[in-house]
């Protein structure tokens, strides 16, 4: 039998496209030859086994055969679908922690911790130093790299723990509260574990291990959720929540280093990381800046306001982000590493954004725009009426959520082509303005800062869009339409049916049950008359038969 003649690995991805059925044998313990069926003598490659673990179920089949239509696509779809069922669960246990424990405890206790958070919460993104991402994005990762990138991050995170300790004093003098300087250094704890854990969920992001980090994900907020109940019911006040968090990132930790099973050995000195810490840098800086314009809202509202409006506003803005985080995290997830691969195909890239939109548009964009329209009857529903104040607060933050959600698109954009550089001189610009907004809302209380959030979460939107097209190549105009053909037409509209059925004044859990029907019903309509509509759905359905494992038609 003629041996196959082995081509770089760098032509691995041309040649497995352009092939329809292939035969695969292994030829080292690090790669595998491919070879054309029938044979030919230039249709051989080697491919790293690697690379092909990443694929799992979409590149090889059970048989052995590489198939053209097992494509990224189907992979991501699978591993979305996976990722999503796990956020799924996520999503109602957060609502039921949310509303259970706000019955529990009081907005004092909540404002408190946010601010705490908005204040140490900065030192996160030192000890992450954007290296998750890095790792995340980079084609190949050694051993020796991947060892190297734990024991940084680690060290990171234990350097973040003393400074912020060290400095609990001066974050009590900021909020005249005799009781924060307490709990920074209890929270200063948990920086250490998440550095530990950092370089575990990036590798098993980097290999597409979904259903692992699903389960490691599911399991840790449910011991936290847990924790927190029990210590809430015992009259642990605000130390519950602290606890709650610390208890879920040390289960977080040990399910990632079980699941992964990896330990790092010592650093090795002759590996160098300084690719990882160039893209990193780049992705820190940006992610600082975008942490101020995040928090700018707590810290104001706290220093001025108290720790009473700002538990209002803390538990609205929660509110918000549930299912935001819920819903971005596991997109992020599974479209980064695909497009990462596929951004120097600039059609093919382009439509994965396109389809990204409406599958996360329908979703998240729709979602808001109902909860904003029933924001009264939600906070009636999940926190009891002495929670009425921050009704109006979320639904203000809950129209800002809408433009907070398409902003996505950019910000995959731009990681997946690695241009961290660019991003961040394009939040060099935008963010400053974005906090000026922020921040000229607060002679107004908790809901005049929600406006400003609005408005300035409106022009990053707008913003990071633009820029991110001119530096990727990708056109501006047709990710602006899709968007705004969706918001116009579908979320918009089940918007305006939730706050005519809340203008009702009925019951509400009536106002909220209704309210979705009407919004269904209206959906329906809408796919009998519009061509456009019925391809959208033919898009998520697609989606949602990929990630179950089956062919589209």
């Amino acid at each position: 039998m003629r041996a196959p003649i082995r081509k770089r690995v760098s032509r691995a991805s041309a040649a497995s496209a352009s092939v329809k059925k292939v035969r695969c044998r292994r030829v080292s313990p690090g790669a595998i030859v491919i070879v054309r069926d029938p044979p030919r003598p230039r249709a051989a490659v080697v491919l790293p086994t690697s690379s092909l673990r990443a694929h799992r179920g979409g590149i090889l089949g059970v048989s052995g055969v590489v198939s053209q239509r097992a494509s990224l696509g189907d992979a991501a779809a699978r591993g979305a679908s996976v990722t999503l069922a796990g956020q799924l669960y996520r999503t109602v246990l957060q609502f039921v922690s949310i509303f259970v424990l706000a019955r529990l405890l009081t907005p004092d206790d909540f404002g408190l911790i946010a601010m705490v958070a908005a204040v140490i919460g900065i030192s996160e993104l030192f000890r992450d130093f954007g290296l998750s991402s890095a790792a995340i994005q980079a084609k190949h990762v050694s051993i020796g790299e991947r060892t190297n990138l734990f024991w940084v991050n680690t060290a990171l995170g234990a350097g973040c723990a003393v400074i912020v300790a060290l400095a609990a004093p001066l974050v009590g003098l900021l909020y005249s509260n005799d009781q924060v300087p307490a709990i920074v250094v209890v929270m200063s704890i948990g920086f250490v574990l998440s550095g530990m854990v950092t370089q575990y969920r990036a590798d098993l992001t980097r290999r597409m291990r979904f259903l692992g980090l699903s389960v490691t994900e599911a399991v840790a907020p449910t011991v936290g959720f847990a924790v927190g109940i029990v210590l809430a019911l015992q009259g642990f006040g605000y130390w519950a929540l602290v606890v709650q968090q610390l208890s879920s990132s040390l289960v977080l930790l040990v399910l990632s280093v079980a699941i992964a099973r990896w330990l790092p050995g010592l650093p090795q000195r002759r590996t160098s990381i300084r690719r990882f810490m160039r893209f990193g840098a780049a992705l820190f800086a940006t992610q600082l800046i975008s942490y101020g314009t995040k928090n700018v809202d707590n810290i104001a509202i706290g220093v001025v306001w108290g720790a009473g409006p700002l538990g209002y506003y803390d538990r609205a803005y929660q509110l918000l982000m549930a299912p935001l985080n819920q819903i971005n995290a596991p997109m992020t997830r599974v479209a980064l590493p695909v497009l990462s691969r596929i951004h120097e195909e600039r059609e093919r890239f382009a439509g994965y954004l396109l389809k990204a939109q409406i599958v996360g548009g329908y979703a998240t964009a729709t979602l808001f725009a109902l909860a904003a329209g029933m924001a009264p009857a939600i906070v009636d529903v999940l926190f009891g009426p002495q929670w009425a104040p921050m009704a109006p607060i979320f639904a203000v933050l809950a129209i800002g959520g809408v433009l907070r959600a398409t902003a996505q698109v950019s910000y995959w954009m731009f990681l997946a082509t690695a241009n961290t550089g660019a991003q961040l001189r394009m939040f060099l610009v935008v963010r400053p303005i974005m906090i000026v907004i922020i921040l000229a809302g607060l002679p107004w209380g908790a809901l005049g800062v929600a406006v400003g959030s609005t408005a300035a979460y409106a022009l990053h939107w707008i913003a990071s869009l633009i820029w991110a097209s001119r530096v990727t190549g990708v056109p501006a105009k047709p990710l602006i339409s899709n968007i705004l053909r969706i918001l116009l037409t579908v979320s918009v509209p089940c918007g305006l049916l939730a706050l005519g059925i809340s203008a009702l004044g009925w019951a509400s859990i009536a106002t909220v049950l209704v309210a979705v029907g009407a919004s269904v019903v209206y959906l329906l309509l809408l796919t009998l008359v519009s061509r456009r509509t019925r391809e959208d759905l033919l898009t998520v359905v697609s989606f949602i038969r990929r990630s179950l494992g089956k062919r589209s038609r």
